[in-house]
């Protein structure tokens, strides 16, 4: 991403050109954009971009050798689908390098910010992209470390950077020692055998993971551990769920384990899509609008140079996390257990390749988890017209470990664990995409194989996980509050909702109503759900005296009321957790024996809304007059500490007493909850909705969602780290408030108040 110079500095010179901006930074230097010094200018297709070696490191012979070299070979490469080398200075203290400019995000980025690309649009990359390979394969040279961070995306096709002269800035070590050169889930069989074994089909190998990547989201050769992913590259098993079945044969092609049965680049360009690069390239829009952010953003900073403006003065766009595969390692393991029996050449060296690779990256830094950084639109999983039930194959019962609950289940701490993560936990067949529902204010309730989401008047929609598509709908009876939608749950085979006329139960497979548990009836109308230890918690207003209210308790395995407690103040959402039920009402909060429904504890504070923290024997007070988050005693209520001031979200609080939240200002922090202390905070993360996700920080808004690292979202240089999906709406579809959204295993469900529901990646 674009970035401002540091300000209050004079301009810096690299040889003849001038910088205006950083772009980015890797392991032994930075990148800028620039323009020449002697002829400034704000066309971003006369800029270049700048690569310099870090000045703190010492650059020896043998590396202004291999550079000299690379430069060398690089200068014979032209073509459409490459960044032309401009210029460079091997022989200068910090030698540097200037290549064409494209004005456009990377592929990783634009996966990450828009989504997986349609089929078409894949197509055409990969037949640009190949077009692009036959050229540097042409003049005997290889490109050797092809990834999605490596392809840049203009508005008149792909570019290719870094080939052959990468080797020289961020691999001189590897490959002169004869290890592993290139980028952990993009590289090829031949590549964990060692630089020498590169050959120009291991290219096409890395074409057809790039490609993979572009039209699913995800990596072919994804793996939590390391050692699994070496390990399947090296017997090249990829997996290309999620990509359009049309492209499938081509890529099966490029991913064999034999380079000699892998197309040539100019064959796998015809058979992509022969001729030249259409016109216009067939971008999708949200790729076009990125094209457009980066050309606006250096247009400003080429006109801010030219004007005399300070580099403070230039505008910069939101940093993203760089693109990562997979997870690197702390510390080198040991190679994945190959079963016997293995006839192919490649499969014989895979033992070794597996180990020398695993050591050659564990001292990688990179800052995602995994490489299913993307999403976007699937085919849209709206209603079936006139039909309450769609065929589908029926869901096995679930337990209700396996489900997940809005709010992240117990307490409604906002805090969805491990399984947020672990991708063991995703939706069986799962791809991203969105639904229609019926409008409604509440949240859905995810099992493994259904997505349960109440509407306005008791209305229902039971949506596939996996792909959005109806299973079934129970259709709205009423309007207004007395019929406001509830927070679902799900216990078993059946689905739960509080509607207007009490809890009724719904199987899960194909919206059957089972039972019913009337409610108080009469005036008395839904506030607020809760559910906990297969009892539903519910509190009731009085439409017409607004002065009282109620509780109920109602075991769900057989319908049973266990108790009814009346209350002096208006109710809102109840919260059960550590043997008591708390309920913010009137001016006060109370808490009540989740046994009996006796008032066991009244607080001396107005509390909008509580968190339960078990293992600290504490709750959480949000929405505070004094716009604090008070964390008070479970047992008495009492304000123990306050934390923050003027929150507009969260608090979330993991089972580590990790407590996020962000303020009015939009600044997430990060705090203790035993201590109070602050443990860090990172600004511009405006948010509706915070929550936790194994080892993330995830915050949503009306139109994306970001992850934070939990441990502290800062790299060595200072800058933020994060990673942001953008949510894919429909065209005029405006929502002003994100609804409560669920995560299971790094897939993100997010219900918006307008009657959608979108599924996408957790970024």
């Amino acid at each position: 991403m674009l970035e401002a110079l540091p300000p209050g500095r004079p301009p810096r010179f690299v040889g003849p050109y001038r910088l205006l901006a950083r772009l980015g930074a890797g392991g032994m230097g930075e990148v800028h954009l620039a323009c020449r010094a002697d002829a400034p200018t704000a066309d971003p297709h006369r800029m270049v971009a700048v690569k310099t070696v870090r000045e703190d490191l010492e650059v020896d012979g043998d590396f202004r050798t291999r550079f000299r070299r690379e430069i060398a070979a690089a200068r014979t490469v032209d073509g459409p689908g490459v960044a032309r080398l401009v210029d460079a200075g091997p022989d200068a203290p910090s030698p540097w390098l200037a290549t064409e400019y494209v004005p456009g995000p990377s592929l990783a980025e634009a996966v990450v910010r828009t989504g997986p690309l349609p089929a078409g649009a894949v197509r055409a990359l990969g037949a640009a992209l190949a077009r692009a390979l036959a050229a540097v394969h042409g003049v005997r040279v290889l490109h050797r470390d092809l990834k999605p961070a490596n392809v840049l995306l203009g508005a008149a096709g792909p570019k290719l950077i870094d080939f052959g002269i990468a080797q020289a800035f961020e691999a001189t070590a590897l490959t002169s020692t004869g290890l592993v050169v290139g980028s952990p889930g993009f590289m090829s069989p031949e590549h964990l055998v060692g630089s020498r074994a590169v050959v120009p089909a291991s290219d096409v190998f890395c074409l057809g993971a790039v490609l993979a990547f572009a039209a699913s989201g995800r990596g072919p050769f994804h793996d939590d551990e390391m050692a699994a992913v070496v390990y399947r590259i090296s017997r090249a098993e990829a997996e290309l769920d999620g990509v359009p079945e049309e492209l499938r044969p081509v890529l099966e092609r490029c991913l064999r384990l034999d380079p000699a049965e892998r197309p040539p680049a100019a064959e796998l360009a015809a058979l992509l899509g022969g001729g030249g690069a259409p016109e216009p390239f067939p971008w999708p829009g949200g790729v076009l609008s990125l094209v457009a952010e980066y050309r606006a953003a250096a247009r400003a900073a080429g006109e801010a140079a030219a004007s005399g403006a300070g580099v403070a003065d230039l505008p910069t766009l939101g940093p993203v996390v760089p693109y990562s595969p997979t997870a690197v390692p702390d510390r080198p393991v040991a190679p994945a257990a190959a079963p016997a029996g293995r006839p192919r050449r490649w499969g014989a060296l895979a033992a070794g390749a597996v180990a020398v690779a695993v050591l050659a990256t564990a001292g990688t830094v990179l800052l995602n988890r995994t490489d299913e950084q993307g999403g976007g639109p699937g085919t849209p999983g709206g209603p079936s017209a006139g039909a309450t039930a769609t065929a589908a194959p029926a869901p096995a019962p679930v337990s209700l470990s396996r489900v997940v609950l809005p709010y992240g289940g117990a307490g409604r701490a906002g805090d969805f664990g491990a399984a947020g993560t672990d991708r063991a936990s995703r939706p069986a067949g799962w791809s991203p995409w969105r639904a229609e529902v019926e409008p409604g204010g509440g949240a859905c309730a995810l099992s493994p194989e259904v997505l349960v989401c109440p509407g306005n008047g008791g209305a229902v929609t039971a949506l596939g996980a996996a792909d959005g598509k109806e299973r079934w709908k129970v259709p709205g009876r009423g309007e207004g509050l007395r019929s406001a939608p509830q927070y679902p749950a799900v216990v078993g085979d059946t689905a739960y909702v509080t509607g207007p006329d009490g809890v009724v139960a719904y199987g899960l497979a194909d919206g059957k109503e089972r039972r019913r548990v009337p409610g108080p009836g009469g005036d008395w109308a839904v506030k607020g759900t809760d559910l906990r230890d297969g009892v539903l918690y519910s509190t009731y207003v009085n439409v017409r005296d607004e002065r009282t209210g109620l509780v109920t308790a109602v075991r769900l395995r057989d319908g049973k009321e266990l108790w009814r407690s009346p209350l002096d103040g208006l109710p809102e959402q109840p919260v059960a957790g550590a043997g008591r039920v708390f309920v913010p009402v009137g001016t006060a909060p109370v808490a009540l024996d989740a046994r009996t429904g006796k008032a066991v504890a009244r607080g001396a504070e107005y509390c909008g809304g509580f968190v339960v923290h078990e293992k600290s024997g504490t709750v959480l007070c949000s929405a505070r007059q004094d716009g604090a988050v008070g964390v008070l005693d479970a047992r008495t209520l009492r304000t123990v500490r306050t934390l923050g001031s003027g929150v507009a979200a969260g608090p979330a609080v993991n089972d580590a007493g990790l407590v996020a939240l962000v303020d009015a200002e939009g600044t997430l922090f990060a705090y203790d909850l035993e201590s109070g202390r602050e443990r860090w905070r990172v600004a511009g993360a405006s948010a509706d909705r915070v929550h936790l996700a194994g080892d993330r920080v995830v915050t949503t808004d009306e139109d994306e969602i970001r992850t934070y690292p939990a441990a502290g979202p800062f790299l060595s240089t200072g800058e933020e780290a994060y990673a942001v999906y953008r949510l894919s709406l429909p065209t005029g579809f405006a929502s002003e408030v994100a609804g409560e959204p669920l995560v299971a295993g790094g897939a993100a469900f997010l219900p918006l108040p307008g009657g959608l529901v979108v599924s996408g990646y957790l970024p």
